[in-house]
């Protein structure tokens, strides 16, 4: 009997490595940002849970998807991807596990990248629009109101090239 459990666990380390998966982590962290005067018109997003809407982005199928696209194939099924805020600090913890270890740095480079592209976007997109309103609103309104709108447009758009950044970045530790 006691040679059955002494192959029973050779075999068994023996296996075991061969499933051995690893895991990649990346760390995101709320980036510096630029003091603008207070009446400026800067991107905001809602800060009620900041952490929790950036971790539930993060471990989304949109932006799994886009770092498969990046990546030009699928990852594994097994691959998954877990994001939590490190307690009492700015950082979120990203680890991608499942996979091999080419597989998992791939995935969690792309998927940072993709985060921090769809981010830039967003705000891209949100001064472009806010630019595309006051244009439209110039055509209608009372010409006592047009200057204000400019003057408004103009701060816009120079709020717009300055606050291009998203609001975290890569930190490497």
């Amino acid at each position: 009997m006691n040679r059955r459990v002494v192959a029973f666990v050779l075999i068994a380390t023996a296996v075991v490595p061969a499933f051995t998966l690893s895991a990649a982590e990346v760390r995101l962290a709320l980036a510096p940002k630029l003091t603008l005067p207070k009446d400026a018109p800067v991107y905001t997003e809602d800060s009620v849970d900041r952490y929790g809407t950036t971790i539930a982005l993060l471990t989304s199928g949109l932006l799994r998807s886009k770092a498969e696209e990046q990546l030009q194939k699928p990852v594994p099924s097994s691959i998954r991807v877990t994001a939590t805020r490190v307690q009492n600090t700015s950082i979120i913890s990203v680890v991608v596990s499942g996979g091999d270890d080419a597989t998992t740095n791939s995935f969690a480079s792309a998927l940072i990248e993709q985060f921090m592209r769809f981010k830039r976007e967003q705000k891209a997109r949100f001064y472009r629009d806010t630019i595309n309103a006051i244009d439209s609103a110039l055509t209608y309104v009372p010409a006592e109101y047009a200057k204000q709108l400019e003057e408004y447009k103009q701060k816009v758009v120079v709020v717009s090239m300055l606050d291009i950044k998203p609001d975290f970045e890569r930190i490497d530790y």
